[in-house]
């Protein structure tokens, strides 16, 4: 018999396990994420919709499919959450990041992760906080206000997915989907202290309508975890073909199988700042000192200099021009099927996002041009990097997690180490692989001050397995489960 103190820690591996071997039921690991949600996220903010109902009738229906010895798939029972951006489930609302006016934005279409992951046995229970439109590297907006990191609730748990981020790293659920335009799968993974995994352009298809090509960076969907084999567990679902993604990879990964697979004799290239960032001491002193566990298994561990020739604000800027084509275009459609938020929520709409937005119909086909060859320089630099090294590995974020605000508006600092910054985005050293679709992952590195520090590695393009197998490699030499007692000890 599981009691309530033990289903509150349970993993998605050691979830999935016990209801396949009927030691727990659907019903039950879903009635207990449901007590924990009410009972913790007042405090967090992570929660923003809550899908208990369809969740208990999903619960049921898996029960039922037990009980006549089907195998339901390998997140057995496991609940989740999925992101409010960019994330459909029909019958629940999308708001694209708290916009009110989009609360009667109800969905009659799936978007992959809540797909897939129901698909495989999980049942998800409700929805987390987005920024709007997810511009920025924290989590906030003017309907809801911010969501609060569990290590620290005066803090920001980083964003755009921050409510995912939060609700796994304070136990809520054990895995919940996120969305990544400019890292917003791994930014918040840092600030929060768990696994976000960003898969290589395509291996978990990204589907979008009208414009299935997109106008600006890869876009990708992935899972956040407390572990790395929890990771494995939701990309061995969430992986594999989609004719509606242009970009989508066939065939499958053998993600479980990279769990044992090591890095003794990889290459890797490590970086501090990729010679542009300004970054703050304590995360710096974190990841130096973590980086060492990849020499004491077997790897081989070099400085790397990446000699961009372009400055950290001059990319920064022009993520912002590239991505605002996808809010200008996502708001025209939305006008044009007479929701027009310019005028029903203007207030809605962050000044320093459409402060971008509203440069799109000003730029001309010589702007755009100069961008895509300055992220075509990225991409070289990237590619001539890996044609010597493995993997690369850097902090994730250049600075510790910001303190909220109060106005729905909580940005990154303005400024590092005496530099200027952008505050949206430009804290985030995560962006460059939204450039080049390489995979991706951020791993909790350490504690500075009792807060998370997060540290990136990049494989090569489509070895998903091969990141997988060196965060893995990493956690076993330098677990953090027990970081994990400050959110649970934390004042609700």
């Amino acid at each position: 018999m599981t009691t309530s103190s033990e289903l509150d820690t349970l993993t998605v591996a050691e979830t999935s396990r016990a209801v396949r071997a009927k030691h727990l039921s659907p019903v039950e690991t879903t009635e207990a994420a449901i007590e924990r949600i009410e009972r913790r996220n007042p405090s967090l903010n992570a929660v923003t919709y809550k899908g208990y109902e369809d969740a208990r009738t999903h619960a049921r229906r898996l029960e039922a499919r037990i009980a006549q010895g089907e195998d339901i798939g390998v997140l057995a029972g496991v609940p989740s959450l999925m992101k409010d951006l960019f994330g459909f489930k029909p019958g629940w609302p999308a708001t694209l990041g708290g916009l009110s006016a989009l609360s009667r934005n109800i969905s009659d279409t799936w978007s992959m992760f809540p797909a897939r992951v129901e698909a495989a046995g999980s049942i998800v229970v409700g929805q987390t906080n987005s920024p709007a439109f997810g511009f920025r590297g924290t989590t906030d907006n003017a309907t809801v206000g911010p969501t609060r990191n569990p290590f620290d609730p005066t803090r920001n748990p980083g964003g755009s997915s921050g409510g995912s981020s939060a609700a796994v790293a304070d136990g809520m659920v054990p895995l919940a989907g996120a969305t990544d335009g400019g890292g917003s799968i791994r930014i918040p993974a840092a600030w929060s202290g768990v696994v976000g995994f960003q898969p290589s352009a395509g291996r978990l298809p990204f589907v979008a309508r009208p414009n299935a090509f997109g106008t600006s960076c890869f876009l990708y969907e992935g899972p956040i975890t407390r572990t790395v084999e929890d990771s494995a567990l939701a990309m061995t679902a969430l992986h594999g073909f989609d004719r509606r993604d242009p970009i989508a990879l066939d065939g499958t990964v053998d993600f479980m199988g990279a769990l044992t697979r090591g890095v003794k004799g990889k290459r890797i290239g490590y970086t501090t700042d990729y010679g542009i960032f300004p970054v703050e001491k304590q995360v710096r002193d974190v990841v130096d000192d973590a980086v060492r566990a990849f020499e004491d298994l077997g790897a081989v561990v070099e400085p790397i200099d990446f000699g961009f020739t372009v400055s950290q604000g001059e990319l920064s800027d022009m993520w912002s021009r590239v991505t605002a084509f996808g809010v200008y275009e996502t708001l025209a459609s939305l006008a044009a099927n007479g929701l027009d938020l310019r005028s029903e929520t203007p207030s809605e709409l962050p000044e320093s996002m459409m402060h971008w937005v509203d440069l799109v119909p000003t730029l001309g086909v010589d702007d755009l041009i100069r961008d895509q060859r300055m992220r075509t320089s990225v991409y070289d630099r990237f590619a001539d990097v890996f044609a010597s090294y493995d993997y690369i590995v850097a902090p994730t974020l250049a600075c510790m997690p910001v303190l909220n605000g109060d106005d729905g508006e909580t940005q990154g600092p303005k400024e590092i180490n005496g530099e200027p910054v952008d505050p949206l985005i430009g804290w985030c050293m995560t962006y460059f692989t939204n450039f080049t679709g390489n995979p991706s992952a951020s791993v909790p590195a350490g504690l500075s001050n009792g807060l998370p520090v997060g540290m990136l590695v990049m494989g090569r393009r489509h070895d998903d397995a091969g990141v997988m197998a060196a965060i893995a490699a990493f956690e076993q030499a330098r677990p953090w489960s027990h970081h994990y007692r400050i959110p649970a000890t934390r004042t609700l």
